[in-house]
């Protein structure tokens, strides 16, 4: 049995979040039974220990004028904890509400969680990187970690470090440090056998009234990290993949001529 735990906010339109989170439940559904558990922010966590970490205000896809990191990844790892102590199937999945899943990373989550099971290795990080070179990719493996992808885990239950122990271990490290899901959760298993698997998964970024195309999920979600003049030109590199990828050339999308930043100055995109 497989099980499929949701944290943190709920996000955006559920109905098309559930219609494309249904193209990986379906495919996993196919390995085994599998219970799904949500555990939202709010009543979700009835039943978790209290949070040790400032959870900090609404973040900047909410209130562009409210900023918010305060410990987010300590906060977001105690979430996962949680989830772990509520369920009880030897393999996990975590998941966001605000993942979008392409039809590619549905195939590259679905061979790492069947190698999972078959003991090929114990855990998968999973996400896509757009600052490093990996624009685009469709499936790498990442073994040497230097930091973890965290839109989607897999895990064999059994690898997973224990909650006092994670939790000692977090508040041992900087604050900065816990400001950053990428950082606190390399602590929840000391496994030798774990992927950080690059793919196609984006995270939501807008509200949407019609089931929209990958191409728009996309480029909604690249505009996210342009809200400064440094962000978009850290961002240029994605931006020409963007454009350049074949695939997609004859899809139209609802392209944006400026952004306002949290400052409320405005500034050009590129085209």
């Amino acid at each position: 049995m497989i099980d499929v735990v949701y944290t943190g906010d709920i996000r955006h339109n559920q109905k098309l979040r559930k219609k494309n989170h249904n193209l990986l439940l379906r495919e996993i559904r196919k390995l085994g039974e599998v219970k799904i558990s949500e555990f939202y922010n709010g009543e979700g966590e009835k039943n978790f220990t209290n949070c040790p970490f400032n959870r900090g205000g609404r973040d900047a896809y909410w209130h562009p004028d409210n900023l918010r990191r305060g410990q987010g990844g300590g906060v977001q790892v105690w979430q996962y904890l949680n989830a772990i102590r509520l369920t009880n199937n030897p393999y996990v999945i975590r998941l966001r509400n605000d993942n979008w899943f392409t039809k590619s990373s549905v195939k590259v989550i679905l061979k790492e969680l069947k190698e999972i099971i078959n003991g090929k290795h114990d855990i998968s990080y999973f996400g896509s990187n757009w600052l490093e070179g990996n624009m685009g990719t469709e499936y790498q493996v990442m073994t040497k970690i230097k930091g973890v992808e965290d839109f989607v885990i897999a895990a064999k239950r059994k690898a997973l470090n224990s909650y006092d122990d994670v939790m000692s271990k977090l508040k041992s490290i900087g604050v900065n440090h816990l400001r950053s899901g990428n950082k606190c959760f390399e602590f929840i298993s000391n496994s030798k056998k774990k992927h950080k698997v690059l793919c196609k998964i984006y995270l939501t970024r807008r509200t949407y009234e019609d089931y929209p195309s990958e191409k728009q999920v996309c480029y909604d979600y690249l505009i996210s990290y342009c809200t400064s003049r440094d962000g978009l030109s850290k961002m240029k590199p994605a931006f020409d993949w963007f454009e350049n990828y074949e695939p997609w050339k004859n899809i139209k999308y609802d392209k944006r001529k400026e952004v306002n930043n949290e400052n409320g100055f405005r500034f050009r995109l590129y085209g």
